[in-house]
C-alpha cells in the first residue's frame, strides 16, 4: 500500500485567549492568561475559583433556527470549523468525498444539566429537541451539514484524548481511501456539573494552574478547534496553503484506572512510540513536545516519566509545554487546541511557553519553556492527550514541510486485509448466539426497574454470571453496559482462541460503538450534583458519566492495551466501529483488534423515548440492549499463530446524508454506504447472499428497505431479530452480522448496511471463509 501523506490546510480556533487563529498566536506568543474568577454562584462551594472562559461569545444569529438552541459546544464547533474552512479555501463545502470527526468529553452535556435540573424540580421539559441536543453525536450531524460533507461524520468520545484521537481518526479515513479531505477537531463547553466532579476528585487547582510547576491541580477552559486535513497531493493540486504535514498518530490504553494514568507510562509511552512509529520517524527527529500538562498531582509526573524514557538523554533539552497553562483544560477540545497552537506558534517561530512556571515540581525534570516568546527554529512536534479510562492519543507533526519531500522512509509498513477470527454476543438470551438463530422471542414485559411507563414490553439482558465465561471474570462495580460489553468481548476473544493474558492481548486493541452511552453513570452523578447544591459528598459516579469508560473497563477486565477508541455514531454505531477496526488493522496500527458495541436501557432512557414518540405504541419499535463484539486480526497475524478465520473483511463504509442540520435522509445514506462497500469490495449486488440491515421492528422507515430491496433486485430481506430481542440501537447490526456470518457457507457473501435517522450511514462487507 502507497502511503498516503496528510497535509492540514486550515486551521480555526476559539478559545479563552483568543476568537480566532489570529488572536490565539498573539496570545501564546505573549504567554496570556485566559483565566477569570467563576461567577456561577452554585459554584461557591468548591475549592476551585477561575476557569478559562469563553467571555461574551453567542450563537451567531444568522444560523438555521432548529440550531439556534443547541449546546454551546455546539456553536463553539461550528466558529472554529467555518475560520478553518474559510483558511483551506473550502468555505464552499467538502462535498461526496469529505468528512468531519468530532472528538469532545462532555457533548451536550449544559442540555443535559437542564434537564435534569428541571427533573430535580419534578418537571420534564424533555421533547425531541432536547433529547437531540443532548447526544453526543449531535455536533458532528450540525457540522457535516454545515461543511457540506457527504462522506465519513463520526464522533470520538475518548474524554480528555478526544481531539488528538479525532484528529487520528480523520487521518486513519484519509489515509485508508475513506475521505480525500476531514475536518477534525474537538469542542467541549464549561459544564458545572462536570467541574463538581473534578473538584470532589481533588484534581482542580486554588488558583490559576502552574502544568509541572505549583500550585498542584487543573483549571477547566471551553473551546473549540479544527484542522483540515485532505490528501497532501490534493492540497498541492489546488494550490492550497500547506500549514504542516500530519506524520503519524498513535492511540493506546492505560488499562489500569477509571480516572488515574498508569504511574508506570506504559500506555502513554505506547502512544508516543505508535506516533513515531507511524511517522517513520525516531525520538531523535523531535524538536518540541505539546504536553498533556494538566498540572494534576497524578498526571504530570507520569508524563514526565514517560517523556524522559522516550527521549533518553536528550530529555533536558528538548522543550516541552502545556497551552493548559493559558487555555485551562479544555477537555475535548484540549488536543485539538493544542495541536493547533503547536503549528501555529512553529510558523510564527515561537515555542508556546508554559504559563505560570514556578520551578519543577518533584518528577517533571524537563524544560518546560516558563519564559513567553521563546525563539523556536525546529521541525518536527509531538502532540500528547490523555484522559479518562486510560485512553492515550499522540500525533506527530512536521511544522515545516516540502512538496517534494515526506518523511515517512521508515515508517511501520501497512498493514493487511482484515479478517474475523471471533465473534460472540450478550443478549436477552444470554452469552452467545446460537439461541438468536431460531424463533423464540425473549421479549417480555419490564420488571427490572421503575419507570415512569412501566410496565413495558422490553428485551433485556437477564443476569449473566461472569464465571461461566470466565471464571477469572471480574466485573464487579461496573455499569450494566461494561458488563455486557466484556462478557461478548471476552466471549469473542475465546473464540478466537486469544486468552486474557499480558502476552496474549497486550497490544490488542479495542474500537467501541455507542448510541448514547451508558446512562445509568449520567443519571447517578447528574442526580447528586442537584440534590448537594454541586457539592459532592462522595465520587459517586462522576468517573463513570465519560462514555469511554465502558471500554475503559473493557481495557481493564481483558488486559487489551493496544490501538484503542471510542465512536459515538447514534444508531448502528457497532458497524462504524468494525469499519474503524478494519481500518486499524489496514494501516498497520494494530495486528489484533476487537471492534464491540453495547447498549444499556434505563429509567430514563426509557421514558425519554416514550414520552418524545420514539418507544411506545405505534413506533413498533421494542427496546432493548446488550453486545456484541467481533476479534479482527490481519490475515498474516492470524496465520502464525494458526487461528481459523470465520470471515475477511471485503470492503466498508461510512457515508452521511443530511437534509437538515439535525435530520438525514436514512433512506439514502443507508443505500450509498451499501453501494461505496460493496465498490470497495469490488463485489456486484448479485453475489450478496445474506443482507443485515433495518427492518419495521427497528423504527426503520419503509423506504429505506424498498431503497435496498431495489439494489439487490428484491432477492434479499432484512430480518426480525430486533422484533424477538428488542432494539439495541448500536449492537443490534453487530448481533445480526455475528448470527449471518455463523449461518453463512464458505464463500458466501454477507452484507451488513445501516443509517441513523440522522443520516450516518455504515456498512461492511465480509466473505465468509472455510474455518475447519
Amino acid at each position: 500500500m502507497t502511503r498516503v501523506r496528510v497535509a492540514i490546510t486550515g486551521i480555526g480556533t476559539i478559545c479563552a485567549i483568543g476568537r480566532d487563529t489570529a488572536a490565539f498566536t498573539d496570545a501564546l506568543r505573549r504567554g496570556d492568561r485566559g483565566f477569570s474568577r467563576i461567577d456561577d454562584p452554585r459554584l461557591r462551594g468548591l475549592r476551585v475559583t477561575h476557569a478559562a472562559l469563553v467571555r461574551g461569545f453567542e450563537p451567531d444569529p444568522a444560523a438555521p433556527e432548529e440550531i439556534g438552541g443547541l449546546d454551546r459546544h455546539v456553536h463553539l464547533a461550528l466558529c472554529a470549523l467555518r475560520e478553518a474552512l474559510g483558511g483551506a479555501g473550502l468555505s464552499a463545502g467538502l462535498g461526496a468525498r469529505g468528512g468531519v470527526v468530532l472528538g469532545t468529553c462532555s457533548g451536550g452535556m449544559l442540555s443535559i444539566e437542564r434537564h435534569y435540573e428541571a427533573l430535580a424540580r419534578g418537571e420534564d421539559p424533555v421533547d425531541a429537541r432536547l433529547l437531540f441536543s443532548k447526544r453526543y453525536y449531535t455536533a458532528a450531524k450540525v457540522l457535516a451539514w454545515a461543511a457540506g460533507a457527504r462522506g465519513p461524520a463520526l464522533t470520538v468520545v475518548t474524554a480528555c484524548a478526544a481531539g488528538t484521537g479525532a484528529i487520528a481518526q480523520a487521518a486513519d479515513l484519509i489515509r485508508a481511501g475513506y475521505a480525500d479531505v476531514v475536518a477534525a477537531g474537538g469542542a467541549d463547553a464549561f459544564a458545572p456539573s462536570t467541574l463538581a466532579g473534578f473538584d470532589a476528585l481533588k484534581a482542580t487547582a486554588e488558583g490559576m494552574c502552574a502544568p509541572f510547576s505549583q500550585p498542584v491541580g487543573l483549571n477547566l477552559g471551553e473551546g473549540a478547534a479544527f484542522l483540515v486535513l485532505e490528501r497532501y497531493d490534493r492540497a498541492v493540486g489546488r494550490a492550497a496553503p500547506i500549514l504542516a504535514e500530519l506524520l503519524g498518530t498513535g492511540l493506546s490504553n492505560d488499562a489500569y484506572h477509571p480516572t488515574a494514568p498508569d504511574p508506570t507510562a506504559r500506555g502513554q509511552m505506547a502512544a508516543m512510540q505508535a506516533a513515531l512509529a507511524d511517522a517513520g520517524i525516531t525520538a531523535a527527529q523531535i524538536d518540541y513536545i505539546n504536553a498533556h500538562g494538566t498540572g494534576t498531582r497524578a498526571n504530570d509526573p507520569a508524563e514526565s516519566r514517560a517523556i524522559s524514557r522516550l527521549l533518553g538523554e536528550r530529555a533536558a533539552r528538548v522543550p516541552v509545554s502545556s497551552t493548559k497553562s493559558m487555555i485551562g483544560h479544555c477537555l475535548g477540545g484540549a488536543g485539538a487546541l493544542e495541536a493547533s497552537a503547536t503549528v501555529l506558534a512553529a510558523r510564527a517561530g515561537f515555542l508556546p511557553p508554559t504559563a505560570g512556571f514556578a520551578g519543577r515540581r518533584e518528577g517533571c525534570d524537563l524544560d518546560c519553556v516558563p519564559d513567553a516568546g521563546r525563539r523556536f527554529a525546529g521541525r518536527i512536534a509531538l502532540s500528547n492527550s490523555f484522559g479518562f479510562a486510560g485512553n492515550n492519543a499522540c500525533v506527530v507533526l512536521d511544522t515545516a514541510p516540502c512538496a517534494d519531500e515526506g518523511f515517512g522512509a521508515a515508517a511501520r509498513p501497512a498493514g493487511d486485509v482484515a479478517v474475523v477470527t471471533g465473534c460472540s454476543a450478550i443478549t436477552p438470551f444470554g452469552v452467545g448466539t446460537r439461541a438468536l438463530a431460531g424463533g423464540a422471542s425473549a421479549i417480555a414485559d419490564v420488571a427490572r426497574f421503575e419507570a415512569p411507563v412501566r410496565p413495558f414490553p422490553a428485551g433485556l439482558v437477564p443476569p449473566v454470571d461472569a464465571r461461566e465465561v470466565d471464571r477469572r471474570l471480574d466485573l464487579k462495580g461496573m455499569d450494566p453496559c461494561s458488563r455486557y460489553a466484556a462478557l461478548a468481548a471476552r466471549a469473542a476473544l475465546d473464540a478466537a482462541a486469544l486468552k486474557p493474558r499480558p502476552r496474549a492481548t497486550s497490544e490488542v486493541g479495542l474500537v467501541l460503538g455507542i448510541a448514547t452511552g451508558p446512562g445509568q453513570g449520567e443519571a447517578e452523578h447528574l442526580e447528586a450534583v442537584f440534590r448537594g447544591d454541586f457539592v459532592l459528598q462522595h465520587l459517586g459516579a462522576f468517573p463513570y458519566v465519560v462514555p469511554n469508560e465502558v471500554a475503559g473497563n473493557v481495557a481493564r477486565a481483558l488486559l487489551l492495551r493496544g490501538h484503542s477508541t471510542v465512536i459515538a455514531a447514534g444508531q448502528g454505531a457497532g458497524l462504524a466501529a468494525c469499519a474503524s477496526s478494519a481500518i486499524a488493522v489496514a494501516l498497520g496500527h494494530v495486528e489484533a483488534i476487537v471492534a464491540a458495541a453495547a447498549d444499556e436501557l434505563t429509567p430514563r432512557s426509557v421514558a425519554d423515548g416514550y414520552k418524545v414518540g420514539q418507544l411506545g405504541p405505534g413506533t413498533r419499535v421494542v427496546p432493548g440492549e446488550g453486545a456484541a463484539a467481533f476479534v479482527l486480526e490481519s490475515r498474516k497475524a492470524a496465520a502464525e499463530r494458526g487461528a481459523a478465520p470465520l470471515a475477511e473483511v471485503r470492503g466498508a463504509a461510512l457515508v452521511t446524508e443530511g437534509s437538515s442540520p439535525c435530520a438525514g435522509d436514512r433512506a439514502a445514506a443507508c443505500l450509498r454506504a451499501a453501494e461505496e462497500a460493496l465498490s470497495r469490495a469490488g463485489i456486484a449486488p448479485g453475489d450478496v447472499t445474506a443482507l443485515v440491515a433495518g427492518s419495521a421492528a427497528t423504527g426503520a422507515p419503509e423506504e429505506e428497505i424498498r431503497a435496498l430491496a431495489g439494489l439487490f433486485g428484491g432477492r434479499l430481506a432484512a430480518g426480525d431479530l430486533a422484533a424477538r430481542i428488542g432494539f439495541a440501537e448500536a449492537a443490534l447490526p453487530l448481533i445480526e452480522l455475528a448470527v449471518a456470518i455463523e449461518l453463512a457457507a464458505p464463500d458466501e457473501i454477507v452484507l451488513a448496511a445501516w443509517a441513523s435517522p440522522e443520516g450516518f450511514g455504515s456498512a461492511v462487507v465480509l466473505r465468509r471463509l472455510p474455518n475447519f
